[in-house]
């Protein structure tokens, strides 16, 4: 299925930008059932709230659009696919049709938030469009809730990150878009594409051959200095079967809980490992309860995936994604919280390791520069394998990233809090997102609500084993005190 080209009359330019492989894996893994989006949800505070109205949302976003680069963006699929689509400006962006208005339902608590939230996530983006919409949710707890869901094609937690700062920050200057802008003929979509296939495999290739053969060396010597690298990490195809398993609905959940960033830095302290550490053991104390619950606890530790970064320094301003994903042991098995933690601790380590060990030639860096068949195939054998088994293992994925430091300010007034949530694959029913921003940690569920009909449920569990932790610690630092 190709994107329709629409020619204006007199083409002035062209401003086309190829999309990775990495990218590309999101457009090609699009479905009704795994729409691959996600979600930046920004809270406004009271003042903001009061301060907001949908006609400023609109002349904010009109005015600032020229400098969110992504929002901008088409995606055009090449005719017969030689080489990844393109970003392409869009000569015929329509901000009505992007720009969502919605109510939270009576009494506007937290779960009606989340009720609204799943709908909007249950629903796949137009693909002849650029790939966003920004909803404005009325009446939460008498606030604005600002929804912006995307492709996850146009950027990652870094990325994303980088947006959420250029879209809440005073009121910048008009910066008007370029004008004549035009979409590129079939023809130049081909030529072009034949042109960049041909330097990715010219220029990248040899280059990542180089890097694989140098991976294997730290490998090999890691492997005969006894090193923690050496140690086999789990079979990504591998695990036990449970509920939060594959196959997926169409149906989405969502819902989400706030803490305290210095309870978790407390728990660093006084236990050890690092905020994250103490993060992924919250979610396999949650994940472990509500197995539990349902007498579907495996008596081995359930499968989970974690992305981490592999932005260089020099792609620091780079849209798009740039992460590796990385197997986990989630320790669900374990009963004791701080053994939980020590387990979780282990994990992150070897994973850390292999992560340096393999720098610059992860099967993530092979899909960026390798042509369309490459990514696919890998992509249509893992989902033909998961479709082959009748009990397919069942994962978690987990991600975690640092947010802004300080409270972010907008044209409005202040953004009081930030949840994110990422994208779901068929091999995994739940999806955690660990946000930190301010003196908050937020923790966003996105699910499938036939693995997860009771999503609340599990959200509660992981706050419960995070405030655990909690204790834990400050029993420690009453002890040393």
């Amino acid at each position: 299925m190709y994107f329709p080209i629409r020619l204006p009359p007199t083409p002035q330019v062209i401003d086309v930008q190829r999309m990775s492989g990495f990218d590309a894996q999101f457009i090609y893994d699009e479905r009704p059932d795994e729409p691959q989006h996600t979600l930046k949800i920004s809270f406004l505070g009271e003042q903001a709230s009061a301060a907001w109205s949908f006609a400023s949302a609109r002349s904010d976003l009109a005015r600032r659009l020229a400098s969110l680069e992504p929002l901008q963006w088409r995606a055009l699929r090449v005719p017969f696919d030689p080489h990844h689509p393109a970003w392409v400006a869009d000569p015929d962006l329509d901000l009505d049709w992007h720009l969502r208005r919605a109510a939270v339902r009576a009494p506007g608590g937290r779960d009606e938030l989340c009720e609204a939230i799943s709908q909007i996530l249950s629903t796949p983006l137009d693909p002849a469009r650029p790939l966003w919409e920004l909803w404005w949710l009325e009446g939460y707890e008498g606030g604005v809730v600002a929804v912006l869901k995307m492709s996850h094609a146009l950027a990652d937690g870094s990325a994303s990150r980088r947006l959420l700062e250029l879209f809440h920050t005073p009121v910048p200057a008009q910066v008007d878009a370029p004008a004549g802008r035009a979409l590129p003929t079939r023809w130049q979509l081909v030529r072009d594409a034949l042109r960049d296939l041909w330097r990715a495999l010219v220029q990248r290739i040899p280059s990542l051959v180089r890097a694989s053969l140098d991976s294997r060396a730290r490998i090999a010597a890691a492997r005969e200095g006894g090193s923690i690298a050496a140690e086999t990490g789990p079979d990504a195809l591998g695990g036990p079967y449970h509920p939060l398993g594959g196959p997926l609905s169409r149906r989405r959940a969502f819902h989400f809980f706030s803490t305290s960033l210095a309870a978790a830095q407390e728990v660093r302290r006084q236990l050890g490992g690092t905020v994250n550490d103490v993060a992924v053991a919250a979610v396999a104390g949650g994940v472990r309860r509500w197995l539990l619950e349902r007498g579907a606890l495996p008596g081995v530790a359930t499968r989970a995936f974690m992305p981490a970064s592999i932005r260089r320094a020099d792609e620091a301003l780079l849209w798009g994604n740039r992460v590796t994903t990385r197997a986990l042991d989630l320790p669900t098995q374990i009963a004791d919280p701080i053994s939980r933690l020590r387990a979780v601790q282990h994990e992150t380590a070897r994973a850390k390791e292999e992560l340096r060990l393999r720098e610059g030639a992860h099967l993530e860096d092979w899909i960026r520069w390798l042509p369309p068949f490459a990514g696919k195939a890998i992509s249509a054998f893992m989902r033909a394998y998961a479709r082959a088994i009748p009990n397919f293992p069942g994962s978690v994925a987990i991600s975690n990233v640092r947010g802004p430091s300080a409270p972010l300010s907008g044209p409005w007034g202040v953004v009081e809090n930030f949840v994110s949530v990422g994208h779901m694959k068929y091999s995994a029913g739940l999806n955690t997102t660990v946000w930190s921003y301010g003196e908050r940690l937020n923790f966003g569920f996105y699910a499938c609500a036939r693995a997860l009909p009771d999503l609340p449920r599990l959200s509660a569990y992981v706050a419960d084993a995070f405030e655990e932790l909690a204790k834990l610690a400050n029993r420690e630092s009453a002890r040393a005190a």
